[in-house]
């Protein structure tokens, strides 16, 4: 959308989570929580990190496919760890993950498949938003799909690799 809109990354990120924190508050009804509408500022803060990220790093962008994939693997890895946190922590989550969380209460799914279900199916509608808005692919790759595959599978890894490490680090039983 970024590519076609005058809105950054960072902004529609913004408002895609706010529409998630909405689904979520439809979802959940009663079992909607005062204290998830954190999600909302965390959101703010996300999507400006976002944009400040992007600015940072302009000169990051290799130019080898391998190196791209190392980059990739990389960045799976790191997103798949902070997941595991945020849903082992229990707290405030983002919304990607906090809508994932309320499938898996309301349908009683496993959030590993949900997380990697709803990964893929986000892939998949930008792959078809980029058709429709440019009549080609732009912005989704091979590689969005790969991440979107990784990032919940690696988190259930990690989680499975982990488990007893909920209660060191947060106390209590996780």
């Amino acid at each position: 959308m970024s590519l076609h809109f005058p809105l950054t990354l960072g902004g529609f990120t913004i408002a895609f989570s706010l529409f998630l924190v909405l689904l979520q508050l439809i979802l959940l009804r009663r079992r909607f929580r005062a204290e998830d509408l954190l999600q909302i500022p965390i959101s703010v803060a996300f999507g400006v990190f976002i944009d400040l990220t992007m600015e940072l790093l302009w000169f990051v962008a290799p130019q080898h496919y391998a190196a791209r994939a190392v980059f990739l693997l990389l960045g799976c890895g790191v997103l798949a760890r902070g997941v595991w946190l945020e849903v082992l922590a229990n707290v405030a989550m983002l919304p990607g993950e906090s809508f994932v969380r309320a499938v898996v209460t309301v349908w009683r799914t496993d959030f590993g498949v949900t997380k990697v279900c709803f990964d893929v199916a986000m892939t998949l509608g930008a792959a078809a938003l980029s058709f429709v808005l440019s009549g080609q692919l732009h912005g989704v790759r091979e590689s969005s799909l790969a991440a979107a595959l990784l990032v919940g599978f690696l988190a259930r890894l990690i989680g499975r690799r982990l488990a007893g490490a909920g209660p060191r680090l947060f106390g209590g039983t996780h």
